[in-house]
């Protein structure tokens, strides 16, 4: 197995709270296994070739994947990184790391079988250029699989307290939004086919319960 890191880029002030992202990240991966880890192992452990996961964070998808996939993880949290690595021992995952924001990722086009982004769209600056990029390095016929949480309907009592905490989730978070239509972001990119599931998970996901889940096609 090949692991490679390559040099870390210069980080904002946001750096004082990735610590923080990444412990929090680690103790959420229980749960969010619970709520979708049979979806993700359908869909991941059908993967072959080369995958690109665009904010991989801690490694909490690194028990879906087949072992025989080269993955290519793009993850600017210099502090997820020891995590990362030992998540792709301990499942036998050949992988890099690439210390990159997923709005220009350096992977060139066409070269991704499939690419994967959970928990990602929200946090970014530009979520529209994020899947822009991730069109333009999957291969024609290539398979998006994405997980995020959204807005919660309009006029309900979750959309409501989104408003109220968005900007202190959003600093403890390193950026993350709640209330994001990433569903419309989706439809709007140019995929040949959309798998959009709708996902409640209740009152375990407080203000972020609103989920979606599914798979676009390049």
């Amino acid at each position: 197995m090949n692991v490679v890191t390559r040099k870390p880029l210069n980080f904002s002030k946001a750096r004082r709270r990735s610590g923080f992202e990444a412990r929090v990240l680690d103790a959420s991966a229980a749960r969010v296994h619970q709520q979708h880890g049979e979806r993700k192992a359908t869909v991941l452990g059908g993967f072959t070739g080369t995958v690109v996961e665009v904010g991989a964070g801690t490694g909490a998808n690194m028990r879906y994947y087949p072992s025989g996939i080269h993955l290519i993880a793009i993850e600017p949290n210099p502090h997820m990184h020891d995590r990362l690595r030992g998540q792709a021992e301990k499942y036998s995952i050949d992988m890099e790391i690439r210390t990159l924001r997923g709005e220009q990722i350096d992977v060139a086009d066409r070269i991704a079988d499939a690419v994967v982004a959970t928990l990602v769209l929200c946090g970014v600056d530009d979520p529209r250029q994020v899947v822009a990029e991730v069109k333009r390095v999957l291969k024609p016929g290539g398979t998006f699989f994405f997980l995020e949480h959204v807005a919660a309907p309009a006029g309900s009592m979750t959309r409501r307290v989104q408003a109220i905490v968005k900007r202190p989730h959003r600093w403890a978070f390193n950026g993350c939004e709640v209330d994001r239509n990433t569903a419309a972001v989706l439809a709007n990119a140019g995929f040949s086919q959309i798998d959009i599931v709708e996902v409640d998970t209740g009152r375990s996901g407080m203000y972020a319960r609103h989920q979606i889940i599914g798979t676009a096609t390049a």
